[in-house]
């Protein structure tokens, strides 16, 4: 009889709880600072970063996959740092996560990038199981650039390069000010 009562003295403790919260944006990402080439943290599982597609406040936010050896992707990445300087921090939020897995590659990233004046956060995932993208997007294959924007609830995907800086300001108009 003592253990119902240890029971459900347990459940009404564990009900009292706060709710554990999502890890924030700035505990996932370093921010870049241009001029500096300090290499991205690099993450070797995707539980590690998934917190950056379910942050819940006024911000949009634009994750954008990419990788050194994808041409496509290179071209957008100015397109994505102007973005991001049109807008404070507070009302958007441009990520880069680059998902390079060879070490000299991920070693050129910050070079890279700071010789094209590009001072977006990034992080690199070496994540290398399929999984994860159809957990991410049921209809994603790994294909690059693939981007994610999102605020809270309302999301898309876009699985294709942006070419010209109103490309993109079109894909996130509609989170913009919600």
């Amino acid at each position: 009889m003592r253990y119902p009562i240890f029971i459900t003295l347990l459940l009404s403790m564990l009900g009292c709880q706060e709710p554990v919260p999502v890890a924030s944006l700035g505990d996932i990402i370093a921010p870049s600072v241009a001029g500096e080439e300090s290499l991205p943290i690099v993450y070797q599982h995707y539980d590690e970063i998934a917190p950056i597609f379910s942050q819940r406040n006024d911000t949009t936010y634009v994750i954008n996959f990419w990788a050194t050896w994808c041409k496509p992707c290179l071209e957008e990445l100015p397109l994505l740092n102007s973005l991001q300087r049109q807008y404070d921090d507070a009302a958007l939020r441009v990520v880069l996560v680059s998902l390079d897995t060879e070490t000299r590659a991920i070693a050129r990233i910050p070079e890279y990038l700071n010789r094209r004046g590009i001072d977006l956060p990034t992080i690199v995932l070496t994540d290398e199981r399929p999984s994860w993208m159809r957990d991410l997007d049921g209809n994603w294959n790994g294909a690059l650039p693939t981007t994610f924007i999102y605020r809270n609830d309302l999301r898309y995907i876009y699985r294709r390069n942006f070419r010209t800086l109103p490309d993109v300001q079109e894909a996130v108009a509609p989170l913009i000010g919600l």
